[in-house]
């Protein structure tokens, strides 16, 4: 029996004994009788991965690989599979393979992407998309992938410099001027921005998006007559528009004309009452008014109200909020509020405000921590990662017992694809097993890290560095 024989035969009874559902089990019969007939495969792999069994994925679609070596569908669903289950290197040395074999495929390219990026390797991002040949059709779309890349990063210029690239190579495009835009309207550059965001609306002139962010530049640019032009233009094409009526009202505040501004306001909560913009809108007139609490009380209001993907909205209230407590004098609230501005107004909401977070439980902030991990659990309801965080600093307190319940709640919902998070949730348990003096446990743990660690894309120094880590990790001491 030849080694691919034997392999194919190894793989059969393994998924034979694991496939217990009865439909499944009877497609794998037909997969096994006409192995020429690739559709059956994808379906079984498509069930395996909706139910999340993703050893079983990877077991199969290693089976499917060997029966049609030339596919390219099956060859990513493989590397997928390894992705879900954790197995970071064996996913990157199969989408590797794909980008070997089909050269002009781009998924691959922005599946690597997301692992090199998860593993904090962004050198191996920009080395990916850069080492593209020119030739290569999918070369356009690298640029555009690569300029995400640095703007997510907060490297503007290099963003900028990528775009400026593309539109060079390629032509300018609605989405590259909108995106300029945005990059300059971010590095403080106004008038660069009016320009690219003209620029989009001269290829399309009646998007609302469009006008909006000229109308914002414009402002920040210092031009409230041809701001104020542009938003009015938005309610020429859409006369009940939100977006033209909110900022024609933060316009009029900032020009402290708080009558016009509660007209516009009072005609949104027409059409959406309690809507959170139009609270925070309102606690700016407060706050203007000299009226701390109440511009607390609307911004608080509008931030529960506020869901993630708003980012001005949210960076607008911790400013009030954070003026607000300075006026009252209440500087640690102010500080914490300036610090979720700050961070928000940088990036995503998400991204942003767990880099904050992480970034106090580092330097020992615990109670300014935990609020900012609270207000990610409220916007991201059971959020793992912020779980994972909280129970650090349940540990740092010294509540083991609490630090492994939040930690065991947890992994219970963090998907194989998040692996580090998995890691950092098994050392938290395992450090405070150790604190309980459960050594038994705590060894269990411990094995439970290393075995995830060898699946993990790490450069070799890094993996070092994790390990003495883990080896050298102490507990606090409890007072």
């Amino acid at each position: 029996m030849s080694a691919k024989s034997f392999k194919l035969e190894s793989e059969e009874k393994v998924l034979s004994s694991r496939l217990i559902n009865p439909q499944k089990r009877q497609l794998w019969k037909e997969i096994v009788a006409y192995p020429q007939y690739l559709t059956n495969f994808l379906r079984l792999g498509h069930w395996l991965t909706r139910d999340s069994q993703f050893e079983e994925a990877v077991i199969f679609y290693k089976y499917a690989v060997r029966q049609h070596p030339h596919s390219y569908r099956l060859l990513l669903k493989l590397a997928q599979a390894h992705e879900n289950a954790g197995e970071e290197v064996a996913a990157i040395r199969t989408y590797k393979r794909l980008n070997r074999r089909f050269t002009d495929r781009f998924q691959p390219y922005i599946r690597l992407e997301k692992i090199y990026r998860r593993s904090l390797n962004f050198d191996k991002v920009i080395a990916l998309y850069k080492t593209i040949p020119a030739t290569n059709p999918i070369k356009e779309l690298s640029f555009q992938r690569l300029f995400h890349v640095y703007a997510v990063e907060g490297a503007l210029d290099d963003a900028v410099k990528t775009l400026q690239e593309a539109i060079k190579n390629y032509g300018e495009s609605y989405t590259r001027c909108l995106e300029l835009g945005k990059l300059d309207l971010r590095r403080g550059d106004f008038l660069g921005a009016v320009q690219s965001f003209e620029s989009a609306v001269a290829f399309r002139p009646r998007s609302i998006e469009t006008r909006t962010w000229l109308g914002i530049a414009l402002k920040e640019l210092g031009n409230l007559r041809l701001a104020e032009y542009e938003f009015n233009e938005i309610l020429k094409i859409k006369p009940d528009s939100f977006q033209g009526l909110i900022h024609l009202a933060e316009l009029k505040i900032q020009e402290k004309k708080f009558d016009q501004a509660l007209g516009y306001l009072e005609a949104i909560e027409k059409r959406t009452f309690g809507n959170a913009r139009v609270n925070i809108c309102r606690g700016w007139i407060a706050l203007m008014q000299e009226k701390p609490e109440k511009a607390i009380e609307h911004s608080r209001r509008g931030l529960q109200k506020s869901t993630f993907y708003f980012v001005w909205e949210q960076v607008l209230a911790h400013r009030i909020i954070s003026r607000a407590h300075r006026d009252l004098g209440d500087q640690e609230e102010a500080e914490l509020h300036h610090l979720l501005a700050t961070a928000i107004a940088g990036k995503d909401t998400y991204e942003s405000l767990i880099k904050l977070a992480e970034y106090l439980l580092k330097k020992k902030e615990l109670k300014s921590a935990t609020d900012v991990f609270l207000r990610i659990m409220e916007l991201f309801p059971r959020n793992t990662r912020a779980q994972v965080g909280l129970g650090e600093i349940y540990l740092k307190q010294g509540e083991p017992d609490q630090a492994i319940r939040i930690c065991r709640r947890a992994l219970e919902n963090i998907q194989p694809i998040y692996i580090r998070e998995r890691i950092r949730a098994h050392m938290v348990i395992s450090l405070s097993l150790k604190l309980q003096k459960n050594t038994k446990l705590h060894k269990e743990e411990d094995k439970i890290i290393h075995v995830l660690l060898r699946q993990i894309y790490l450069k070799p120094s890094e993996k070092s560095r994790f390990k003495k880590d883990i080896s050298r990790a102490k507990v606090p001491k409890v007072k």
